[in-house]
């Protein structure tokens, strides 16, 4: 297979996506009364709906499959924008489905921006089943092997350096599942036993620099459904209108291991980073007016050097979480952030980079997670944001988990509050107006203060004010256990431990 673009690229992206549905889908009617021939025949027909050319050598028919020879896919408009060429495609009716098998090997080359082409070299050994009628379509992916490496390019202008981009990546076990219908259903799935890669492109922030990663993906997964996606557009209001239809979504990615090697220049130091990491997941859900991300990730490991200077760090896990509304509501909605890093572990010898080796072997974590109840007073859109009052309100926070820990000191804390009058009601205020209370725990911070003292962090005639300040703004509940309760009340008055705050 062959293929050229050239830019613009929502252009491209057009004809790309059209190649894949005359490759993928076909228009049977109905498809268990369809021969070869009469597959063939409506390819050829999709393929002229969607703008684009089919040519070829050579069809041979038989009683259960077409042979073409030498086929050739363009845009029928512009042939330089994009062609596709392969040596042979079997088309096979398969129930309702229409089989096809493009040649083992595929060469295709890319027209960019600036007059470059790159090729690549495609090599498979597997199958695209598709369907197509007026309410529904349906493509099936099944590639027990797929590879794409880019052939070495020539350069970009006559007597100029090569070209610096390169690609090779292959997957093991790769299939895929779309089922769409007119109404605006949809439901996809990719899914691969490994993904590997070895990437070479241009710093777009260093004309002169260029980037390289090569690594490998486990069991990669991408599913994705929804519903009423032709309520989408891009006029003002449109993403109100399609909550009001009904419109939902739901994306997920995940993998089982990932490891990866990257190399560049930043301001000419030569930066190498290897990247080790365990299962990790990413779901973004919208549903109801709202938008909800959540995504967690196992052990991850790295080791990297900056020039002459080597070091590692390990990251037991982590979890994130964001949620908001996207449309305005006459209540408040629920509004979340979290994100937590657990047992980073940074080596001995990056610690004594920074003068810390006093926390070599620890590890620290770091959680926080807030909430609060508010909304939107602005659709979004065009102008969103650009008028002199606030574009949403929050009624109500929250402190859920905060957590800052290293080795065995930890400062925590949570509560909640009021904003009386939402935000609008603090505008002008020295102090909110609200009603509220936290509690903040440090556990260990004697034996802290102790370590960033003989490191130097807090000098020794400073020590003595800090201890006041940690004692002032605290009461020791246990050993070395101090703790504090702030309150806020409405008028604006603060009290830490019953007393008002000093300052």
């Amino acid at each position: 297979m062959n293929v050229t673009i050239r830019r613009p690229a929502a252009r491209s992206l057009a004809s790309a996506t059209a190649m894949a549905l005359c490759l993928g889908v076909m228009q049977p009617a109905p498809a268990l009364a369809m021969t070869a021939f009469e597959a063939w025949a409506a390819l050829q027909s999709l393929a002229a709906g969607a703008g684009l050319s089919i040519t070829s050598t050579g069809v041979t028919s038989g009683d259960d499959a077409v042979m073409v020879s030498g086929v050739r896919i363009f845009p029928t408009a512009d042939p330089n924008e994009m062609i596709v060429s392969m040596d042979s495609l079997q088309v096979v009716p398969r129930g309702e489905m229409i089989a096809l098998t493009p040649s083992a090997a595929i060469d295709v080359g890319v027209l960019f921006a600036g007059g470059i082409t790159r090729h690549f070299n495609v090599t498979h050994n597997g199958t695209i089943a598709g369907m197509l009628t007026e309410t529904n379509a349906a493509l099936d992916l099944d590639f027990p092997s797929l590879s794409v490496v880019q052939v070495p390019g020539a350069p970009a202008a006559k007597g100029g350096p090569a070209d610096p981009m390169n690609v090779s990546m292959s997957f093991a076990g790769f299939t895929g599942r779309l089922r769409a219908a007119r109404e605006g259903a949809a439901e996809a799935t990719l899914d691969a036993g490994s993904v590997t890669y070895d990437l070479t492109y241009p710093d777009f922030t260093d004309s002169t620099a260029t980037i390289s990663q090569q690594g490998t993906i486990q069991s990669p997964h991408l599913a994705l459904s929804a519903t009423e996606l032709d309520t989408l557009s891009g006029e003002d209001g449109a993403l109100r209108r399609a909550f009001d239809s009904g419109f939902s979504a739901s994306l997920e990615f995940s993998t089982v291991a990932s490891q990866q090697t990257s190399s560049q220049p930043v301001e000419g130091v030569q930066v190498n980073i290897q990247t080790q990491g365990g299962a990790s997941t990413l779901r973004v859900d919208l549903a109801d007016g709202r938008v909800d991300i959540t995504g967690d990730a196992a052990g991850l490991s790295l080791t990297g050097a900056y020039g002459p200077v080597a070091g590692s760090m390990t990251l037991g896990g982590m979890g994130l979480a964001f949620g908001l509304p996207l449309v305005v509501t006459p209540d408040d909605q629920p509004i979340r952030y979290m994100i937590s890093l657990q047992d980073l572990a940074p080596s001995p010898e990056l610690l004594s980079l920074f003068g810390a080796g006093q926390f070599a072997g620890d590890r620290a974590t770091i959680t926080v997670d807030v909430g609060a109840q508010g909304r939107l007073l602005q659709e979004i859109g065009p102008n969103f944001g650009e008028s002199d009052a606030p574009p949403f309100d929050i009624s109500s926070a929250s402190l859920d988990d905060l957590r800052l820990q290293v080795g065995d000191s930890a400062f925590t804390g949570s509560g909640a509050v009021t904003l009386i009058g939402g935000i609008m009601g603090q505008i002008g205020r020295e102090r909110p107006n609200a009603d509220g209370r936290f509690l903040f725990d440090l556990v260990g911070g004697e034996r802290l203060l102790t370590r960033l003292q003989a490191m130097g962090i807090v000098p020794q005639d400073q020590l003595f004010f800090v201890r006041m300040m940690m004692n002032g703004l605290s009461r020791p509940i246990g050993d070395d256990h101090l703790q504090s309760e702030v309150v806020l009340q409405p008028g604006g008055g603060i009290t830490v431990n019953g007393a008002p705050l000093p300052f």
